[in-house]
């Protein structure tokens, strides 16, 4: 709820900004807000479910998150295109209003309580706090898997628009066609997916979402040995269908792994530990796919599709070291 009406505040000043520094410190709000909210709902949803539900409501969260993306870009453009500048009042207002009703939804009587196993018991207080965290050798090694999986969740709004200028000489209007259909594609493939991978593990199911990475990173590369036109679009049309089948692959395990694995007193600390690689990934994949493309193009396939395989292997062997319950195949339940 704080992270909720913290937005609202941030985007209700927005229409009254008149310099850089205000814009700065309120988008600075609004994105404090952003990054709090992701390790916040996954306690909440770790609290609210076990199993396979858990893995259900990340997924039901990501399809979600998709259609709101969708229809966001579409009302935004539509108040821009109609009104003109009172169009970008117009649409903060309306993400102040939409973050108010999300806070006041969780005011609202709930049938579904926290599950004992899943909340903070009465009298259990948590100990060591960050230290603790940070002393979880397995549960570090499954945030190092988790960096580099961040830069290739990426890939679409900022590796390829990189490679497609300075590489491909694409259009930037198939690379927002290319963005739609991903987002499509999330939207309604999430809870699919999530079924057919209900009896894996969800370590091996992060490690074949790796592996399905570096396949589009390898499909990426290969259009530009393409005749540009028709054969060159046709190649960016299919590895960004392998590219979404991998972000569909590892959105609900690895959010319910991290859950899984943190005790109960500390998940919120755990999960924000684990939040960070999206912070961290944004500056690195910025940085990191400029600085590629500056050497050789090619570099940031070559180099992102080894991170991933080190990911890969190290999620194989952390199966052994995680909780087995963390690790389990969700099933149904």
């Amino acid at each position: 709820m704080g992270t909720y009406v913290i937005r609202a505040l941030g985007f209700g000043l927005y229409p009254l900004v008149d310099g850089f520094g205000p814009l700065v410190a309120v988008a600075a709000v609004i994105a404090a807000g952003d990054r709090a909210y992701y390790p916040a709902s996954g306690s909440h949803v770790a609290a609210l479910t076990e199993g396979g539900g858990r893995d259900r409501l990340y997924a039901a969260q990501a399809t979600a998150r998709n259609v709101a993306f969708g229809l966001g870009g579409l009302l935004s453009a539509t108040a821009v295109s109609v009104a003109g500048q009172t169009g970008f009042a117009l649409i903060a207002a309306l993400n102040a209003i939409s973050f108010a009703v999300a806070a006041a939804c969780l005011l609202l009587p709930r049938s579904v309580r926290p599950r004992a196993s899943g909340a903070v018991r009465a009298g259990e207080r948590p100990g060591g706090g960050y230290r603790r965290v940070l002393g979880d050798r397995p549960f570090m090694g499954l945030v190092l898997a988790e960096q580099a999986f961040t830069p290739a969740h990426l890939i679409l709004s900022v590796g390829l628009p990189l490679y497609a200028v300075s590489a491909l000489g694409t259009p930037l209007a198939l690379l927002g066609i290319l963005y739609t259909v991903n987002t499509l594609l999330i939207a309604a493939g999430q809870l699919p997916v999530r079924r057919f991978q209900r009896h894996a593990r969800r370590t091996h199911a992060m490690a074949l979402a790796g592996a399905v990475f570096v396949l589009s990173c390898a499909l990426y590369a290969a259009t530009a040995f393409l005749p540009s036109g028709l054969p060159r679009t046709c190649g960016l049309v299919a590895a960004t269908l392998v590219f979404t089948l991998a972000e569909l692959l590892h959105t609900a395990p690895a959010a319910a792994l991290a859950a899984g694995t943190a005790p109960p007193a500390l998940r919120g600390r755990y999960l924000a530990v684990h939040q960070m690689t999206w912070s961290v990934g944004q500056v690195l994949a910025l940085a990191g796919f400029s600085a590629l493309i500056g050497v050789a193009p090619p570099l940031i396939w070559a180099v992102l599709s080894a991170l991933l395989a080190l990911a890969c292997a190290g999620l194989l062997r952390l199966a052994a070291r995680l909780p087995a319950s963390a690790v389990a195949a969700p099933g149904d339940g």
